[in-house]
């Protein structure tokens, strides 16, 4: 009987988290700053490990070594890109969609990631696209 209850009581909190999107799970964690901007008093580095243990990204990029505090660590995934960049002793976090987070960041990963389609990204990175023209799927 002790071990049921203790089993439902492990169940219910793990099955709450599963419907938590990438979007939701950052507002509620670090604290808001603008639209869909937010900040933590942590570095850069320790937010996207953060981030990127609750969600794999598809794609990384961090060119903070190379560009100091103009750099910021930026993590790709099929509907988001998700910047971490350096706020004074931490770090101001936004959220994007694929094609404004891209358009955002592009002097950082232009080189790097492909420019997403009208769906964002496929789980390997490549540009998706929704859709075709008249009789596609026919």
């Amino acid at each position: 009987m002790l071990g049921g209850v203790l089993a439902a009581v492990l169940v219910v909190p793990a099955l709450g988290a599963c419907g938590t999107s990438n979007r939701d799970w950052i507002a509620d964690k670090y604290a808001r700053a603008g639209h869909d901007t937010y900040r933590s008093p942590k570095a850069p580095q320790a937010v996207a490990s953060e981030i990127s243990r609750k969600f794999k990204p598809i794609g990384r990029v961090d060119d903070m070594a190379t560009r100091g505090a103009a750099g910021g660590i930026f993590l790709q995934y099929p509907k988001l890109v998700v910047g971490v960049l350096p706020d004074g002793a931490g770090s101001r976090i936004t959220v994007d969609n694929p094609r404004r987070g891209y358009d955002r960041y592009h002097s950082h990963i232009g080189g790097v990631w492909l420019r997403p389609g009208s769906n964002g990204w496929t789980t390997g990175g490549a540009a998706s696209f929704r859709g075709g023209g008249p009789g596609s799927g026919k």
